[in-house]
């Protein structure tokens, strides 16, 4: 008995390509939440087309500390003198392109894939994932010899496409705790994790400091975690407060709970704690040695972030805006190819002056290897 078939690599089989497409979408993009937030200044000088210059210089004026002087005493001669500090930024180019064969093109007409719709996807997402790294970045002072994330590695003169073109400052020194009061990154081990004990003692630590972080608009602080701290969190059983229990009393108490709603503001989130939005943030920063500046994959630098923690410059304007991404055109070949480049020209750094401690930000560094 015989019985027609139809192979695949028989030359009457159709090939089509369908009309529904995925453009892989990344990890989750946190930086437009910072802006949104009040955690990034704007330098306004740097905005529109007739700003000049590649870098910003702001003052940062102390508070007084001196001893006043009372009835009978001579102020002449024991006054005392500003304590005036700097803050500086530079700016520079990150600019991504993609070429592809032109619409009148064989290449172009044997596919339903349109060159040119996908490539306006893929370039801004491009463009914020870097944006995204150098924010955490430059948040945790984490500038090690070299790392690799998201498929990348990221070495040398590179790194500034990650740290918003300005090398990360370590953090100032009551601007960092550390799980185990551990003296270093390397030294954190797994009974370092992640609590709600960590969070009271960086609250304490900011509160008691003569400079206590700036709140956020609303008077909240936001607290940054990487989705394996988010996990050490939730699973925690030693701490003095534990994360489970007190959702555990949500329930129970009939009020909204973090195990039925992971979701705030748009985010992944864990809850409020107090006065601290918990957050998860696929690209907070890893460990980094004190030694060697070596990345360190199984720690994680938490941050606890106020207002005006980061500044941003940028001759396009502010990144929530479409402005903020430029693209130019480029014909190759006669035409037959087309060339797309997205194009930002900005800057962005932790905002601490040469006499403060980092405005706004606490480091909470900890233990996080993967769970899986």
């Amino acid at each position: 008995m015989a019985a027609t078939t139809m192979a695949s690599n028989n030359a009457l089989t159709r090939k089509l390509w369908a009309t529904e497409d995925w453009v892989n979408p990344g990890q989750q993009v946190v930086f437009g939440h910072l802006f949104s937030r009040g955690s990034v200044f704007v330098a306004e000088e740097f905005t529109g087309s007739k700003a000049r210059g590649d870098q910003i210089t702001y003052d940062y004026v102390g508070k007084l500390t001196g001893i006043p002087i009372g009835e009978g005493g001579t102020l002449d001669g024991n006054e005392e003198a500003l304590d005036i500090g700097s803050f500086s930024m530079a700016i520079n180019t990150t600019r991504i392109g993609v070429l592809n064969p032109n619409d009148d093109t064989i290449e172009q007409k044997r596919t339903l894939v349109d060159f040119p719709e996908k490539t306006r996807k893929v370039i801004p997402a491009r463009h914020f994932e870097l944006l995204d790294s150098a924010c955490f970045n430059q948040l945790a002072g984490f500038n090690p010899t070299s790392f690799t994330q998201n498929g990348t590695t990221w070495s040398g003169v590179n790194k500034l496409f990650v740290q918003g073109h300005n090398t990360p400052v370590a953090p100032s020194p009551n601007r960092i705790i550390r799980a185990g009061a551990v003296a270093n990154d390397q030294s954190l081990t797994s009974s370092n994790t992640m609590t709600l004990d960590l969070i009271d003692a960086a609250l304490e630590k900011s509160a008691t400091s003569d400079q206590p972080i700036k709140a956020l608009p609303d008077g909240t602080l936001d607290l940054y975690l990487s989705p394996e701290q988010i996990i050490d969190l939730k699973r925690d059983t030693t701490g003095a407060i534990q994360w489970f229990n007190i959702q555990l009393a949500r329930i129970t108490g009939g009020k909204k709970n973090s195990i039925d709603n992971t979701m705030m503001d748009e985010m992944v989130s864990a809850g409020n704690y107090g006065r601290v939005n918990i957050y998860e943030a696929p690209r907070v920063a890893y460990g980094q040695r004190s030694d060697t500046s070596a990345v360190i994959t199984t720690v994680r630098r938490a941050v606890l972030v106020g207002a005006d923690a980061l500044t941003y410059a940028s001759y396009f304007g502010s990144p929530l805006k479409a402005s903020a991404l430029k693209y130019f055109e480029q014909l190759k070949d006669y035409g037959y190819y087309k060339g797309l480049e997205g194009r930002m020209i900005y800057g962005l750094k932790k905002t601490v002056a040469s006499n403060s401690e980092d405005i706004g930000v606490i480091v909470i560094s900890t233990y996080a290897a993967s769970h899986s």
